[in-house]
């Protein structure tokens, strides 16, 4: 709930006047602003979530992380670009495909110039995303096999799991994302050991 973004408010829109321009989804959204997690009915994307890795730049703008892709050094960056300034650089994605099977080289990725998605050679890849789901928020993050899920679905499940409470007896989930242990760290409300150990039991006291 603390990672929220609304048009609403003082001086802000209405949900009757708002128009399918405002509510859609914008290139510049990728990796800030979730393009699943946002309210149902009338205010349908005019509130929204952050995305996993976005913060607040210097300047208030919304600054997703990339790893920057260089040749002279094999030290790995990690660069923090608002959406006016990652739009001038070419900005690969996790995945890539390899032309010859016995030389496992990445050669043609899919990567994003100026708003647009294109297929590039790995040597004109200037930036890279540093996790597949960078451009999902928190919730979102947590639903297994999103990516085979309907996005009318997934939205009601990232909504769901806001509604969650705790259960009495404490069980790990079947299938998860591996995002759990680090949804709950930065929930501030786990509990820290000091030191290594296991847990025997836990209660609701």
């Amino acid at each position: 709930h603390g990672r929220k973004l609304s048009y609403l408010g003082p001086g802000g829109l209405t949900g009757r006047t708002a128009s399918f321009r405002i509510r859609d989804i914008h290139p510049s959204h990728y990796g800030r602003i979730c393009p699943i997690d946002t309210s149902e009915g009338i205010n349908v994307g005019l509130i929204g979530s952050l995305s996993i890795h976005a913060k607040i730049g210097y300047w208030g703008s919304l600054d997703s992380p990339f790893y920057e892709i260089s040749e002279r050094s094999t030290v790995v960056r990690i660069l923090y670009l608002s959406p006016g300034i990652d739009e001038y650089y070419k900005v690969g994605a996790g995945n890539s495909l390899a032309s010859n099977q016995d030389i496992q080289e990445e050669q043609a990725v899919p990567a994003r110039y100026r708003q647009e998605f294109l297929t590039i050679v790995w040597e004109q890849v200037h930036l890279r995303s540093i996790f597949p789901f960078q451009y999902f928020s928190v919730g979102a993050s947590l639903i297994p096999f999103i990516e085979h899920n309907d996005a009318n679905r997934a939205l009601m499940s990232s909504n769901m799991q806001r509604q969650a409470v705790p259960l009495a007896r404490s069980e790990r989930c079947i299938v998860g994302t591996g995002l759990e242990r680090q949804a709950a760290l930065d929930s501030g409300a786990l509990s820290i050991a000091e030191h290594e150990g296991k847990t025997v039991s836990t209660d609701t006291d």
